[in-house]
């Protein structure tokens, strides 16, 4: 391996087929990554738009671009396989060409699975609709309720309905380059689910898997033209998955310990197909499904709630048409509740947009009485201020007088003090005389004579 191919943490492979539209927003995304040390690997599928164009528009400004077009359509399996074959990077991650990552997607998932030093690790998700512009949680891609509380942990950790712990698709999950290329795992080259086999395989042999609990990426739905809407068109790739993974467990001796897991997984997941699958290829789907679900050689004790149960009989018992009455009728039901949900609801709208008229007119009628009441204090705090300033000039007033009086009766006190004084110097001078003490004996004789 060349210096600078050791450099590269992680190797993002891109299968594109006709997807013009949107490639360029999801290629500036991954070269906008906050980890620099990356590769990008775009197998061109055949396109017949002019998404080749726009990809080597974008290469010749960023040379992490690598273009590989491939000679004859692999479907997005084998283009993840061609691509899986030229990376160097330390860890892989496999994207879809119209998601669109967060900008610290890579650096915070190589980060975490070096200091985990795990095989994989899966990140939360959210679809984005482009009709009508809604994000919205995926919630069943990591079932956290199935999982062990360890932030690392072991496949056979995970104790009961393994397959439904997550969703069997890539973009979500990076991986160990080294344990893909060493477990001799491939991605089935059919038109679709091709990629269930490969990420479930991988992850039932899993030296150790990590969850990272931040949403790190937003993934198309409802795309027009995109193969998970034409399903129709390939309706036994879903089986053929589902028999591949089968084998798969024989052959590693897992399938005894995860019977009762697949067989789960197994109904649930196909009826979905043939719940999301309508036109001519229902009825062939459904009679290979009917073949595949009685081959599973279940009874109820093998289920893990009554709705899997239910769906198992449905299959197994009922023809075509009388699947589609079925499913009509619940349909029917479902629209039923959920027209009496959206009654109620409404009810409960109304009620509390009611209560809540009524709060709102309390609370006027609060606020103008508080307002009231404000205005009246502050008039009352007026005519408090307006008596206190009067009561302070009057105060004022009286003790300028009473200061004038104290002023005047001061000056009179010293006036009386100074002739006291005066007239006390006088009586001294007086009695010092010469003509005071020689009519001393006078005196004395005249007081005795009284």
């Amino acid at each position: 391996m060349s210096d600078e191919a050791s450099k590269i943490v992680v190797s993002v492979v891109i299968p594109v087929h006709n997807a013009a539209e949107y490639i360029s927003d999801t290629l500036i995304a991954v070269l906008s990554q906050t980890l620099k040390e990356i590769e990008i690997i775009v197998i061109d599928d055949c396109s017949t738009d002019n998404t080749l164009d726009i990809i080597r528009d974008i290469s010749q400004k960023d040379e992490r671009v690598q273009i590989i077009g491939n000679v004859a359509n692999l479907g997005g399996g084998g283009s993840r396989n061609v691509g899986l074959d030229i990376a160097v990077g330390e860890y892989i991650i496999f994207l879809d060409d119209d998601d669109y990552i967060e900008s610290d997607m890579l650096e915070k998932m190589s980060a975490h699975a070096a200091e985990t030093q795990v095989d994989m690790v899966v990140c939360r998700c959210q679809s984005f609709d482009p009709h009508s512009g809604i994000y919205a949680p995926m919630v069943e891609s990591i079932r956290a309720d199935l999982l062990p509380r360890e932030a690392v942990f072991q496949p056979q950790d995970i104790a009961t309905d393994f397959f439904r712990a997550f969703v069997w698709w890539p973009w979500d999950k990076l991986f160990r380059r080294e344990a893909i290329i060493s477990s001799g795992l491939r991605f089935q080259e059919i038109r679709t689910t091709n990629d269930l086999f490969f990420v479930c395989a991988f992850t039932l042999i899993a030296r150790n898997i990590s969850v990272l609990d931040d949403v790190l990426i937003s993934h198309t739905i409802n795309r027009s033209g995109s193969l998970s809407a034409t399903r129709a068109d390939s309706h036994r790739c879903a089986l053929n998955a589902l028999i591949a993974l089968k084998e798969f467990m024989q052959q590693k001796g897992l399938l005894d310990g995860r019977i009762k897991d697949y067989k789960n997984y197994a109904v649930v997941f196909l009826e979905w197909h043939l719940n999301t699958i309508s036109g001519p290829a229902f009825s062939p789907l459904f009679d290979d499904v009917k073949a595949f679900i009685i081959d599973l050689d279940a009874n109820n004790n093998d289920f893990y709630d009554d709705f899997i149960a239910a769906a198992y009989q449905r299959i197994a018992t009922l023809s075509a048409d009388e699947y589609l009455f079925s499913l009509k009728d619940r349909v029917l039901k479902e629209l039923e509740f959920s027209q009496a949900n959206s009654a109620r609801l409404e009810q409960t709208i109304d009620i509390l947009e009611h209560k809540n008229s009524q709060l709102e007119q309390e609370l006027a009628a609060q606020q103008v009485a508080q307002r009231e009441e404000k205005q009246n204090f502050h008039n009352q705090l007026a005519q408090l201020n307006e008596q206190h300033h009067n009561q302070l000039a009057q105060l004022n007033e009286q003790h300028s007088v009473l200061q004038n009086r104290s002023h005047i009766q001061e000056r009179e006190i010293f006036d009386q003090k100074e002739k006291l004084e005066s007239l006390q110097q006088h009586n001294v001078n007086m009695m010092g005389s010469l003509s005071w003490r020689l009519t001393k004996p006078l005196r004395l004789i005249r007081r005795f004579l009284k």
